[in-house]
């Protein structure tokens, strides 16, 4: 039996809310059975749980981070499962997959509607020449040979990853993100991010281009490990 545990790693009371929301839509669209835990909640046994997400988050995983260790916990009670994360998600199962110094500072922080590059791979199955919402101030960098680099555009050489062949992976864009969300994150982030340096930009043409982002979570059950 294939069920998700969602990771929800956001630090503000409201946006915490948010997310929640979003990914209960998302999952009930997409017929994906889950329990979402917040990285605060006390953890019990996940044996019943087949596939793991870990959401992005304001937290910087260049740093040290009090949850790190409970969040290495977590991905590997899944290494022979499957695992996805998602921008901070992303960042932090990079570092805890390799235990090395592999998050840094973006030189061009991206916030937007972005055009990302992807190469075959099971997890980007019905999808072809994407817009994706990024928000990020980090980026990862710097992998070992058993990561397969499946995205990349021109701010950010990892836009994805693979790990090992196996079902996991990374994705510093953020597929599970609608228009009306995304729209008011920018809203509220734009500001922030251009006084740091950040470049924002709206490569989306129609809103009906951001439906295939799905595809993404229904690959992701679909080819994960059940067991």
């Amino acid at each position: 039996m294939k069920k998700l545990f969602v990771l929800n790693c956001v630090v503000a009371p409201k946006g915490i809310t948010r997310l929640n929301n979003l990914l209960t839509s998302l999952f009930e669209r997409c017929n994906i059975d889950f329990e979402t835990y917040h990285i605060t909640d006390k953890i019990g046994n996940l044996a019943d749980f087949s596939h793991l997400l870990i959401t992005g988050s304001a937290l910087f995983a260049s740093e040290d981070n009090e949850c790190d260790a409970k969040i290495y916990n977590i991905i590997q009670q899944f290494r022979d499962k499957s695992i996805l994360g998602i921008c901070f998600g992303h960042q932090v199962l990079a570092k805890a997959l390799t235990k090395r110094r592999v998050c840094r500072k973006s030189n061009l922080p991206e916030l937007g509607w972005r055009k990302v590059n992807i190469i075959e791979n099971p997890l980007f199955k019905g999808i072809s020449k994407p817009i994706f919402y990024e928000s990020h101030f980090e980026e990862v960098f710097d992998l070992n040979d058993k990561f397969s680099i499946i995205a990349s555009n021109s701010n950010c050489d990892i836009q994805g990853f693979q790990y090992d062949n196996l079902p996991i992976w990374g994705v510093q864009f953020h597929p599970e993100v609608s228009y009306e969300y995304g729209q008011h994150s920018i809203k509220n982030r734009r500001t922030i991010f251009e006084k740091k340096g950040g470049t924002f930009k709206n490569e989306l043409q129609n809103q009906a281009q951001l439906e295939q982002n799905l595809n993404i979570f229904k690959n992701f059950i679909k080819y994960g490990s059940e067991s």
